[in-house]
């Protein structure tokens, strides 16, 4: 049962999500103040974050702030604060949605749906025990070590790690992944990172090989213990 945090001073507004969104199967958590709030997200694990901006003790911008350093959760702003500089600012300090006052209560479950969607595509796949790849964070962990990759980096990994064996010619990644560099040397140069960047992990992974100049793939893991360079 996904868990939500909803953060607003009006007891009617709490109850009312609170009640709409216990009907929708969501498990559902309030807070009246930025401080009850901080403790919950120190203490807890939320799927979803509703929060309003005017709190009595803490700005919710800061909050959001806050809330940021202890969860990746979706947060969605629901405030009376309705100008474009508002919206702005409510996103450029972490949160991911901005729904204004007065507001439709199936328009806020649709928008939780939608992020938790979305963040469930983006879930951490568990494989061989302890080894896991984070794909929001673009981490690759094993019992032992762990890398954060950049968005490239991580976007070839994928491409190769979910197609196993299957070759790759540089245009042919060059094309599916960077549309906006000409330089078919960014390949190379990407591959060789990664090569680095992921030896720690071939056992679970496997292994970035060339297929006599005309491409790439992954070997199966433990198909082989060195990889080209």
């Amino acid at each position: 049962m996904p868990k939500i945090l909803i953060i607003d001073d009006s007891p009617e507004i709490l109850e009312a999500n609170m009640s709409h969104l216990t009907g929708e199967g969501y498990s559902v958590t309030t807070a009246d103040t930025g401080m009850k709030a901080t403790a919950y997200l120190n203490d807890n694990q939320y799927d979803c974050i509703v929060m309003d901006i005017m709190l009595p003790d803490i700005d919710g911008y800061a909050l959001c702030k806050a809330a940021r350093s202890v969860t990746n959760a979706p947060i969605i702003f629901l405030t009376c604060l309705d100008t474009s500089d508002d919206k702005i600012k409510g996103l450029m300090t972490g949160g991911d949605a901005y729904m204004t006052k007065p507001y439709s209560l199936k328009e806020l479950s649709a928008h939780i749906h939608a992020h938790l969607r979305r963040e469930q595509r983006n879930i951490r796949q568990v494989q061989l025990g302890d080894f896991f790849i984070d794909k929001k964070k673009r981490l690759i962990q094993t019992p032992e070590q762990g890398v954060l990759l950049t968005q490239r980096e991580f976007d070839l990994f994928l491409l190769l790690f979910e197609n196993l064996n299957r070759v790759f010619s540089k245009e042919e990644i060059l094309k599916t992944l960077w549309k906006d560099s000409l330089n078919i040397n960014t390949v190379a140069v990407h591959i060789m990172k990664l090569r680095r960047k992921l030896d720690f992990a071939k056992r679970f992974i496997g292994v970035i090989e060339n297929d006599y100049n005309s491409g790439y793939y992954m070997a199966k893991p433990n198909a082989s213990d060195e990889g080209n360079t």
